[in-house]
């Protein structure tokens, strides 16, 4: 799992046809539901869709991720039930990417998941409503720990909390150009 706090969408590496123990197979839920192109979750653009979400061929929502070191994802957004711990979270929206690149094949064999981690809509913090977490990184081994909200644990030091920033956009209105040039934004 890649925990990428510059990422607002989360993501599962779906798989609709063969049974990879590695990928989530859709078809084994209950509460598994696709999002069509008409819902305003498909509608909105956010911070990870610097390419428009659009429709694909049985008008579900469809997004293409790019990402700083050249990986990608694409696939159709979702909602589905998620276990937390004891709790069972309904509703939570995610990615069901069909395909996962990286630069790195040994890279993409491993990368299964990616939880959004940013302030944006659709990331995991902001759909669960915690306005803080800490992830927490061993300096001996690969593990870590991910504590989600305020966390005032007995057998740890006092944690220190980065505030995340909030990405806004702003519009520019050119005024004068000549007609021959168009911009797109």
């Amino acid at each position: 799992m890649v925990i990428d706090t510059g990422s607002e969408l989360s993501w599962l590496h779906c798989n609709k046809t063969l049974s990879y123990p590695t990928t989530f197979d859709p078809t084994g839920s209950t509460s598994y539901q696709t999002i069509p192109c008409s819902s305003p979750i498909c509608t909105n653009r956010t911070q990870d869709f610097p390419i428009p979400a659009s429709c694909d061929s049985n008008n579900l929502c469809h997004a293409t991720l790019s990402y700083a070191d050249a990986s990608s994802s694409d696939g159709n957004l979702a909602s589905d039930v998620f276990h937390i711990g004891s709790s069972d979270i309904s509703g939570l929206d995610f990615g069901c990417m069909d395909s996962v690149f990286s630069s790195n094949s040994d890279e993409d064999s491993k990368n299964t998941c990616l939880m959004g981690m940013n302030r944006g809509s659709l990331s995991f913090v902001s759909q669960l409503g915690f306005p803080k977490f800490s992830y927490c990184i061993s300096g001996t081994d690969f593990s870590g720990l991910l504590l989600l909200g305020e966390s005032n644990l007995t057998w740890s030091v006092p944690l220190n909390y980065t505030p995340l920033i909030q990405i806004s956009t702003h519009c520019l209105t050119l005024i004068g150009l000549p007609t021959r040039y168009s911009l797109k934004a």
